[in-house]
């Protein structure tokens, strides 16, 4: 049998570790912390239309988002939004919505405080 556990690394620091463990090399592991360490971002008070689109992007970058169920139907104006995902797919998702143009440029600032969660 494979002798199957769970692994939850306290740190940045043992999440290496337990990569490293695996008898990888160096750039393995500088590329799979990201992809081993999942965060969750809660947003507040987004409006529907950039909720729905933080949603679509997430999805398409591999993570996902939970919003509130009255968001498609604009019957509330404005939703709080939980993201989810790996380190990966926050910088994929950021670089998208950074892209986004003018219409998002009212974000800008809360994608910058965002990425503060994954320069560690």
């Amino acid at each position: 049998m494979y002798d199957a556990k769970l692994v939850q690394p306290k740190d940045r620091a043992a999440l290496e570790a337990e990569i490293k463990s695996i008898d990888v090399s160096d750039v393995c592991v500088k590329i799979m912390r990201e992809k081993a360490t999942f965060r969750l971002v809660r947003l507040q008070g987004v409006r529907n239309a950039v909720a729905n689109i933080i949603k679509q992007e997430m999805i398409a970058a591999g993570g996902d988002a939970t919003v509130s169920q009255h968001t498609v139907g604009c019957e509330q104006p404005k939703t709080d939004a939980l993201l989810m995902g790996t380190i990966a797919h926050y910088k994929k998702f950021l670089a998208k919505m950074r892209m986004q143009g003018a219409y998002l440029e009212e974000k800008q600032s809360e994608y910058r405080a965002i990425s503060q969660y994954f320069r560690k």
